[in-house]
């Protein structure tokens, strides 16, 4: 199948072109504010260098979240209207889960996918590799990084990757010490998404626009905002 992938939870926004496990385009870029001009865009360009028209498309994926409340919303939106608009089935993907598949490679068993969600917290997951996959050893979720580093398998080596890591790397190391491997590779998931949205879709998978829903893990401000203002 031939499926449109978009991610846009976090700056480092990108979209790209999947068929049967193959990644045939992929557009990236940095959006230090807003994802709504340059997603477009690179939905052009990655159809251009594929070689291809929306009308070849089987499918679309988009990573649903967590992130960027903003860039979730953008994303979703996009999807969801293009799906719409042509009919064709969509698939929601977690980017903790996008962002974990890029550590596959590593070789290191426990996988670790961490964004930076502000206010002193990130939204991560953990998942441990075996013969079969891998399973979700630790929940995805928003937690205080010192908190969900704790809940973390307490042998072996384990890989991270995103903001999060990034800007929690110091706190990671203290923890962890030499147990901690820190990715090198790019933090642009629309490829992942693409991959893991064409699994979903050829099993049956395949959501409607009104049946995708965000994943936040936690309320926005606006909506902190608003129920302080009715308590």
């Amino acid at each position: 199948m031939l499926l449109l992938a978009i991610d846009t939870t976090t700056r480092f926004g990108s979209v790209a072109v999947i068929e049967n496990g193959q990644v045939l385009a992929e557009v990236n870029y940095a959006s230090p504010s807003t994802h709504s001009r340059q997603v477009f865009r690179a939905v052009d360009e990655a159809l251009r260098v594929a070689g291809l028209k929306f009308d070849d498309l089987g499918g679309l994926a988009v990573a649903a979240g967590p992130g960027s409340f903003t860039g979730i919303r953008i994303g979703l939106s996009l999807a969801k209207a293009l799906a719409q608009a042509s009919g064709r089935p969509l698939a929601g993907v977690s980017a903790l889960e996008a962002l974990a598949l890029k550590l596959l490679p590593s070789g290191v068993d426990l996988m670790v996918p961490m964004i930076d969600a502000r206010k002193g917290e990130v939204f991560a997951s953990a998942y441990l590799a075996d013969g079969h996959g891998w399973r979700e050893v630790v929940p995805a979720g928003a937690y205080r990084p010192e908190i969900f580093l704790n809940r973390l398998p307490s042998r072996g080596q384990a890989a991270f990757i995103g903001t999060g890591a990034e800007l929690y790397r110091s706190l990671i190391e203290n923890g962890l010490g030499t147990r901690a491997v820190f990715s090198s590779r790019s933090l642009y998931i629309a490829a992942e998404v693409g991959l893991v949205g064409e699994k979903l879709l050829a099993g049956g998978k395949g959501l409607s626009p009104a049946e995708l829903q965000p994943i936040y893990y936690r309320a926005s401000q606006a909506e902190e905002k608003r129920t302080a203002g009715e308590q």
